[in-house]
């Protein structure tokens, strides 16, 4: 008897909350300036563009702009060097902006995870990391 009134509780306690998604407008903005709700709290402006937030540093890059593309071609020849491979061979596919310095992840064919390498807007690397295991 106690199982009907349980799963009548748990209705009525479903029924009543309401649902947390954003509005429309909020939605918009956070598209336009590239935020998410977490960077918002971190200091990312929704009032200013994709483009000013990203040079503040709270839009991550996308492989080839002209923002980062000191930095990732910094990156592919520290990387390069470092595993003792053509730089032809590797690609980035991702790039991380964090106010001075940049995270410019690097695929290396045959490594089983990305290089991490940072580096500061003029192209001077500050170091470069396997990311998956050792030995992998």
């Amino acid at each position: 008897m106690k199982t009907p009134s349980i799963l009548a509780a748990a209705m009525v306690l479903l029924a009543s909350t309401s649902a947390h998604a954003i509005d429309a407008q909020y939605r918009r903005l956070l598209e336009r300036s590239g935020c998410t709700q977490v960077s918002e709290t971190q200091g990312c402006d929704i009032h200013k563009t994709k483009k000013q937030n990203a040079k503040a540093g709270f839009v991550p890059d996308t492989p080839g702009n002209i923002g980062t593309r000191v930095a990732e071609q910094a990156c592919l020849k520290a990387v390069a060097k470092t595993v003792h491979k053509s730089r032809s061979l590797l690609s980035v596919s991702e790039v991380l902006p964090a106010g001075p310095n940049t995270t410019v992840m690097v695929i290396v064919p045959g490594a089983n995870a990305p290089w991490s390498c940072l580096t500061d807007a003029k192209g001077h690397v500050k170091s470069t990391m396997f990311t998956g295991k050792d030995g992998d």
